[in-house]
């Protein structure tokens, strides 16, 4: 027999090691001891992902969280918050099977919004709540020159906060008793039109450049020299210069011209604008390239005939694009800002 098996003690103890007795170092242990406890692996939880929603005025001053604790909840069943409708134009060739593809335009979009307002303490704070949002949605008596909507409605997300400008359209017009409302609660749905029909970020992004005072030459400008005017170079701010925009729609910038700047280029894929006549010391021209509220005001003044008259307006593109700046010799204080909302084409 090639092993042996000592028992190390007598019938009754406790047998504690048992070795196998083939003359190597490895004992084998009868296991009696006590066995050290071993804790099961925690399982980490990742945390809920929620979506929540408000609306807001447009200036931002008021706000009306939809979240179900101060006895303002969105009930389930919204709808509109996904992608926009979209109006196909086609025409058919005869002898072709179908038709052929000619336009995709986006249209406004819709939004319902199915709310519950209450209060579990007093009527009189119930009213409260339904006088705020009404003073919200049916701020009707605004100028609406330029703009996109009376209110807007919020969402944040992983992705972000994004906002979407709508006005009221119907559905609060007041259904008394049964299960739509009591003397401390009501039900009640939103029925709201976004003319722009796409989410947009809260802040702009800012784009800045200057640039500073080139040399003269060909004279100093006082007279002096043979010749008699002053001559600048101009400088190139940047020729192609990639500027990235972020979201998945297009966007019109915005463009801000802070003088002394004697004239100014700018271009890119289908946008050419040139500012022959420039801006002068301490004075501001802002240019909006949006189709909505498309304008052009020095200081708060229409300013028109600042602009070349073949200036050709196109929006930036999701991704990166490549945009040219030349502005002749500026003063110290000249500067331009181009700006943009980014946008997204659904809520999250």
């Amino acid at each position: 027999m090639d092993q042996d098996t000592i028992d190390g003690g007598e019938p009754g103890v406790v047998i504690d090691d048992i070795i196998d007795g083939n003359g190597d170092t490895f004992d084998i242990l009868d296991g009696n001891e006590e066995p050290t406890p071993v804790e099961p692996p925690v399982q980490q939880v990742a945390p809920r992902e929620l979506r929540s929603f408000w609306l807001e005025s447009m200036d931002g001053s008021v706000v009306i969280p939809l979240t179900g604790v101060n006895g303002r909840a969105l009930l389930p069943g919204a709808t509109g918050l996904e992608l926009p409708p979209v109006d196909l134009v086609t025409a058919t060739t005869p002898g072709m099977p179908g038709s052929w593809l000619q336009e995709i335009n986006v249209l406004e979009r819709q939004v319902f919004l199915p709310l519950a307002f209450f209060s579990s303490r007093a009527q009189a704070e119930f009213f409260e709540r339904l006088a705020e949002l009404r003073g919200l949605v049916a701020a009707w008596d605004v100028d609406l020159l330029g703009l996109t909507g009376t209110f807007r409605l919020g969402v944040s997300s992983t992705t972000g906060d994004r906002l979407l400008d709508v006005v009221y359209g119907s559905g609060w017009e007041g259904t008394l008793g049964g299960e739509d409302g009591g003397s401390d609660w009501e039900k009640f749905g939103l029925n709201l039109t976004a003319v722009s029909p796409f989410w947009r970020a809260r802040e702009q992004t800012v784009q800045s450049y200057s640039a500073a005072p080139g040399p003269a030459f060909l004279g100093s400008g006082d007279g002096s020299a043979p010749w008699p005017r002053q001559i600048a170079a101009s400088v190139t701010i940047g020729m192609n210069m990639p500027i990235r925009v972020e979201g998945d729609v297009p966007v019109w910038p915005d463009f801000t011209f802070a003088g002394p700047i004697p004239s100014v280029v700018i271009s890119y894929p289908g946008t050419n604008i040139t500012v022959p006549a420039g801006v002068p010391t301490g004075q501001t021209l802002r240019l909006i390239t949006d189709p909505r509220a498309r304008s052009a005001r020095l200081n708060g003044a229409i300013a028109w005939d600042r602009i070349n008259m073949g200036a050709k307006f196109s929006p930036l593109r999701p991704g990166i694009n490549r945009v040219s700046i030349q502005l002749a010799t500026a003063g110290d204080d000249a500067g331009l800002d181009m700006s943009w909302f980014t946008q997204w084409k659904a809520a999250w």
